[in-house]
């Protein structure tokens, strides 16, 4: 297995993706609004490789799980059982989720709040019941998933941010609370939206492991809908949004418009027509991009 296969079994796409939010969320959204925080640089370094370990655990297990379905849906990548043993991919999620675990453990006693490492405890479990299980249920991994991408985004505020916020400062910190809490939420259902869409990719692959993915119980065209209807409703959402800035951060609502609206607009008239399983990845590919898209409008958003 050559290091080009490991970056892609740990999705070292989707790494980076969470390494540049927690960066910008740091280093320009926390820096601009001149909040008082709980992390200096090594402790925000040891948040940001306790989520990124994490998440690689919860990709690796998926994959251990997935060979079955795998090996229909997508065959050239398949890893677990063809470029690398199971055995080795169950020590290398040992291994992430341990790191994980130890360093989330590490972070809640510093900021003085042991009952913060729950939040890593249940993420893992959930993330290893979700491979194990959950994800066969109609909707429930759909939702698991999103929920995992939502706690990527919050854990700043939880461990930054939270254990400093007093009467004092509570005005100004507030406001990126709101504005991160935006961002979350446009985080979720993105990413539900996403996985619906690789729901009607894996449709063959889902059938034979006995997932009830919303395509199968519905079927292909209907689940199309919802997700067009879907992605139509955060599109109003995002676009009252950028209206909201326009009195305070014009440029912010440009970028909205043309770099996170136009895709999605693009990507429910290539989704409508998609037929292929190739077109349906790159649906979700673009999603993807949304994804990437809407994290850097944190490089615009100006305090007031």
């Amino acid at each position: 297995m050559t290091l080009k296969d490991y970056l892609n079994f740990i999705r070292w796409k989707n790494v980076v993706m969470i390494g540049v939010l927690l960066f910008l969320i740091k280093y320009v959204l926390f820096q601009r609004f001149e909040l008082n925080v709980a992390l200096d640089h090594l402790h925000y370094s040891v948040l940001a490789l306790s989520t990124i370990c994490i998440a690689i655990a919860g990709y690796i297990i998926n994959d251990i799980n997935d060979v079955e379905a795998d090996r229909i849906n997508k065959p050239k990548r398949l890893y677990v059982g063809s470029k690398i043993s199971r055995t080795r991919s169950y020590n290398l999620f040992i291994i992430f989720n341990s790191i994980g675990l130890l360093a989330g453990m590490y972070l809640s006693y510093h900021v003085g709040h042991t009952s913060y490492f729950i939040i890593y405890v249940l993420t893992s479990l959930l993330l290893y019941q979700y491979a194990k299980y959950l994800k066969k249920k109609l909707l429930i991994g759909n939702l698991l998933v999103a929920f995992a991408v939502f706690l990527s985004i919050v854990l700043p505020l939880v461990f930054d941010l939270l254990p400093v916020t007093n009467p004092l400062n509570e005005s100004r910190q507030v406001v990126v609370f709101k504005l991160i809490g935006v961002l979350a939420l446009f985080g979720f259902f993105l990413t539900v939206i996403r996985e619906f869409v690789k729901d009607i990719e894996d449709v063959k692959g889902d059938k034979k492991i006995g997932v009830r993915s919303l395509p199968i119980v519905i079927g292909i065209q209907k689940t199309k809908g919802v997700v067009l209807v879907s992605t139509l409703l955060l599109s109003s959402a995002i676009a009252f949004f950028a209206i909201m800035l326009v009195s305070f951060d014009r440029i912010a609502t440009v970028y909205l418009s043309i770099f996170v609206l136009a895709p999605l607009l693009y990507f429910m008239f290539y989704l409508w027509k998609a037929k292929s399983q190739n077109e349906l990845h790159r649906s979700s590919g673009i999603l993807k991009i949304v994804m990437l898209l809407g994290i850097l409008t944190l490089l615009l958003i100006k305090s007031a």
